[in-house]
């Protein structure tokens, strides 16, 4: 009589992280520290923007007059903006079983914010530059002209808010479902998530953020531990 006998099929988990190779340790790692790392870098680009909590012509007069402060801001939260989405498509291998569409959603959420919203940054610039060679008013002239005359800003930019805005949260929510995270991981991301918005990107926004997302950093990384992404 033959025996038949089954090989259980591999569980993609290693009890021994400390000996993956350097290359996944240091992708993992990456992957924990983004959303603090994105946070730290929207306090700094909080404290260093000369116009926080102005709007309109007025925005538009201060970063006119203040052109060095604006590239610190500026470029502090084009990075700001990456770390923020970045967990969305690194962490889309992690899932599966429960929550895996929820995590492609998430990556395609991800691609279109990453590719678009830290780019958009670049606009401070030209909107300084504007207003320094043709005075203040032109710079709301300008984007009267965008807004009338051209579709394609909007059409990029619409994609890129709503990426940016629902790719942490819906990554959350899917690691939540595959059971990776107790249910106080996605509540952190929605709680910061709404400070910044809340706040404009004040100061104390950006420092609830960073509470909020440090302790969604401490669930990812209980999360990833031991855990292979898939291929």
């Amino acid at each position: 009589m033959t025996t038949v006998t089954t090989t259980p099929s591999p569980v993609a988990t290693d009890p021994t992280p400390d000996r993956q190779p350097f290359g996944l340790r240091i992708r993992r790692y990456l992957l924990v520290a983004s959303p603090v790392i994105a946070a730290a870098l929207a306090i700094a680009g909080t404290v260093a923007d000369p116009g926080t909590g102005t709007t309109g012509e007025e925005m538009n007069r201060i970063y006119t007059d203040n052109p060095d402060p604006l590239q610190w801001k500026s470029f502090l939260f084009h990075w700001s903006y990456a770390f923020w989405i970045a967990p969305a498509l690194l962490l889309a291998p992690y899932v599966r079983g429960r929550g895996r569409w929820l995590a492609n959603i998430a990556a395609v959420l991800g691609f279109t914010g990453m590719t678009t919203m830290p780019g958009m940054l670049t606009i401070d610039y030209v909107d300084s530059a504007i207003g320094q060679i043709h005075g203040v008013a032109a710079i709301g002239e300008f984007h009267a002209l965008i807004d009338d005359t051209m579709w394609g800003l909007p059409a990029m930019l619409v994609p890129g808010l709503i990426g940016f805005a629902l790719a942490l949260p819906v990554v959350a929510l899917a690691l939540w479902r595959a059971g990776l995270v107790r249910w106080w991981a996605p509540a952190a991301v929605v709680v910061g998530s709404a400070a910044y918005v809340g706040s404009m990107a004040a100061v104390w926004g950006t420092c609830v953020v960073l509470v909020c997302f440090t302790v969604f950093a401490v669930a990812l990384e209980r999360a990833t531990r031991g855990r292979v992404p898939s291929v």
